[in-house]
């Protein structure tokens, strides 16, 4: 009895310490056994988390342990492992940047050359100041001989002559003339044409184009969040393409064209083509919510709200920014007190918008206004969708005071000058969770 006593603690006591069963003949009693001691462990653990916070809460010692145990523990997450990008422009502003990124910005500023004071040059020998003018006087005789040295081609440099003025693309020019950093960009908002797939019992394009009302509902929304936007329902394009749309408002002054394509009578994708020149990017559109939906939400006005781009770090990132900060004017309204953000979190945009108000002098509230979505990238292309043609540079409102008559446009002849696709996702790029390329 006393052996199989012993054999028994024996047991338990190398069941406390390894967790190991197999040596159990019987399958219940291991079971049982393995839960009893991963409840044990449990408890364990829980008593030594609770022990460890109360020496740090209540002690200085117990203090400073808690910070150096916070450096030291840092977990491993996607985005601070994330799989090396040589188009990174800058770090990410939300977290902890992967190693490759910190060496990278490390080996700048170690590579940095280190310029002479201007004391340490002050304090040289008078002998080399002498020498110099010495050699400078003779270096002024021989040009006056014209034995010396060969002039030099370039002309001596005007330091009253203004700079020169950056290259600006003349069309891109016709935008910013007069521009007004506190009026909103002119928008047009429309949808997409459903295929007969969707509606086989109407035979016609336009009575197929009416969209359903959840696409009008987000419409409406995007009209609150853009105050320079406008609504024309693509039944009065009267089947024209994409191409011809932005063409039309491309000539009209328009900044941008948004159209909402719908699947299953639901907003499912979002195509943003910036005017005049592109590029165009077409996004999938997820996790939408009304700002009716959303639990003690504020009312929009029709102030220009603020803009926050978060963590787009690459050049496409960039690109994809910039096409979201030509939707808002560079000036806000701040009476307004609104605020949109744009959160990119491993290649998803997260689009929310609030209006904050100062409860004191060192805290401030957020109430979100709505609508919120998310898109994904699925393709950015250059240029203008296909059909657009050239642009001449001239709009509607030129052409009516203008006495020539207007060029017609040949498309085979000004066809768009960049129509290549810069980014397409394919299904085998989510292949690495660690791979982001916004």
């Amino acid at each position: 009895m006393r052996g199989a006593q012993a054999s028994g603690e024996g047991d338990d006591a190398q069941l406390r310490r390894t967790g190991n069963v197999s040596h159990i003949g019987n399958k219940y009693k291991r079971q049982d056994m393995y839960q009893k001691y991963r409840k044990e462990k449990a408890r364990l653990k829980l008593q030594r988390r609770l022990k460890t916070a109360k020496e740090e809460r209540t002690s200085t010692e117990g203090k400073l342990r808690r910070k150096e145990r916070l450096a030291k523990n840092k977990p491993r997450t996607i985005e601070n492992s994330r799989t090396f990008n040589p188009t990174v422009l800058n770090a990410p502003n939300t977290h902890e940047v992967p190693a490759w990124m910190a060496e990278q910005a490390e080996k700048p500023a170690a590579q940095a050359p280190t310029e002479t004071p201007s004391s340490e040059a002050s304090g040289s020998d008078s002998g080399s100041d002498e020498e110099s003018d010495e050699a400078s006087d003779e270096e002024d005789e021989e040009d006056e001989d014209g034995e010396g040295s060969e002039p030099s081609e370039a002309p001596p440099m005007d330091m009253d002559a203004e700079p020169m003025p950056d290259l600006v693309d003349p069309q891109q020019a016709k935008y910013d003339v007069d521009a007004d950093p506190t009026a909103p960009p002119a928008i047009l908002i429309t949808t997409s044409l459903p295929s007969n797939s969707t509606s086989p019992h109407l035979a016609s394009a336009n009575a197929r184009s009416h969209p359903a009302e959840e696409t009008r509902n987000f419409v409406k929304e995007l009209l609150s969040v853009f105050t320079g936007a406008e609504y024309r329902p693509r039944a009065k394009a009267k089947g024209a393409g994409l191409g011809k749309i932005c063409s039309w408002a491309r000539a009209r002054r328009y900044d941008a064209v948004i159209v909402i394509g719908e699947s299953n009578k639901k907003p499912c994708t979002l195509t943003l083509v910036q005017l005049p020149l592109g590029p165009t990017a077409l996004f999938r559109l997820t996790s939408l919510s009304y700002g009716k939906e959303i639990y003690g939400h504020a009312r929009s006005t029709g102030h220009s709200p603020e803009l926050i781009l978060n963590n787009f770090t690459t050049a496409l990132g960039h690109r994809v920014g910039r096409m979201l900060q030509h939707l808002f004017p560079k000036v806000p309204e701040l009476e307004g007190r609104q605020v949109v953000t744009a959160h990119n979190q491993r290649d998803y945009v997260f689009f929310r918008r609030h209006r904050y108000e100062f409860r004191s002098t060192d805290k401030a509230a957020l109430q979100e206004i709505g609508p919120r979505f998310t898109l994904k990238l699925v393709s950015m292309a250059r240029g203008l969708p296909k059909g657009a043609g050239a642009w001449n540079g001239r709009f509607v409102d030129d052409l009516e005071t203008d006495d020539a008559p207007a060029q017609p446009q040949d498309d085979t002849e000004h066809a768009a000058s960049d129509d290549g696709v810069e980014f397409k996702w394919k299904p085998k790029m989510s292949a690495s969770r660690r791979n982001f390329y916004l």
